[in-house]
């Protein structure tokens, strides 16, 4: 099979992707019962490829399936991945292309390590864990899903309802969202656009380059606000603020209504 834009579909069961398999896109399922009503359902359309799960018994108790997929060799158009409750599993060797999408609903996201143009990561319940990302664009959106990065780069734009993250090390510019609780715990070692981080029923730690330069400023109701730069700051009721270095070129902002914060260089 070919390679073309990917869209792979499924429902309970878990997508593999293994190491490349030659030059061309092969898709492996693994069935307690193999019936051809039972088979991935694969449509073209133009240079778009859409494979999705087929049927399976009507009493599927005992039912089960999974899918390995491996691209070919050299790999570089877009991929789209979906699942409710299977996992999804990215090889060791990583990827690179132009535009990356994974979402599940209660399944576990393994992405060792992705460089794209534009990467979306979704998750209801299920958590993620990812190596490295390098892109122009990346979103992570989790309802209560935790995410764990070990290395990023790039313009992240991080929302979720009740989960926590953690994000070591970071280079870039970001806004991080956790709308109702859970931890935001991130790390940047090189700083490259403005940083907004707000929590609104949790904590937030922040750790930013020794020699960063930058605009700051804290809002907090129920909380307080510490900083290795304490002495630069002013404090105006519920806001600190203040400047770090003469040439102070980014803004850091960060915000919480009940939970402490801390930052530190």
């Amino acid at each position: 099979m070919n390679s073309s834009l990917v869209t792979i579909s499924y429902d309970e069961e878990s997508v593999t992707f293994a190491e490349s398999g030659g030059g061309e896109l092969v898709v492996r399922e693994y069935m307690g019962e193999n019936r051809s009503a039972y088979q991935a359902k694969i449509e073209r359309s133009g240079n778009q490829l859409y494979i999705s799960e087929g049927g399976r018994p009507i009493f599927a108790g005992s039912f089960h399936r999974y899918i390995e997929v491996s691209l070919p060799d050299g790999y570089a158009n877009s991929l789209t991945v979906t699942t409710s409750d299977g996992d999804i599993n990215f090889p060791a060797a990583g990827l690179e292309l132009p535009y990356l999408r994974v979402d599940s609903t209660s399944g576990t996201i393994t992405l060792p390590c992705a460089v794209a143009d534009s990467v979306y990561l979704s998750s209801a319940r299920g958590s993620m864990r990812i190596g490295c990302i390098a892109a122009a664009q990346i979103r992570l959106e989790t309802t209560a899903g935790s995410a764990a990065c070990d290395r990023l780069g790039g313009d992240m734009a991080y929302s979720t309802t009740s989960g926590d993250l953690e994000v070591r090390p970071a280079a870039g510019a970001g806004t991080y969202r956790a709308n109702n609780s859970g931890t935001l715990d991130v790390v940047y070692y090189a700083v490259d656009g403005g940083l907004y981080l707000f929590n609104k029923n949790g904590d937030i730690a922040l750790t930013l380059p020794e020699d960063l330069e930058f605009r700051f400023e804290a809002i907090m109701k129920n909380g307080y606000v510490s900083t290795s730069f304490q002495e630069l700051l002013y404090i105006d009721k519920n806001t600190v603020s203040g400047t770090v270095g003469s040439g102070a070129a980014e803004e850091i902002r960060v915000e919480t209504r009940n939970g402490d914060i801390e930052v530190r260089r």
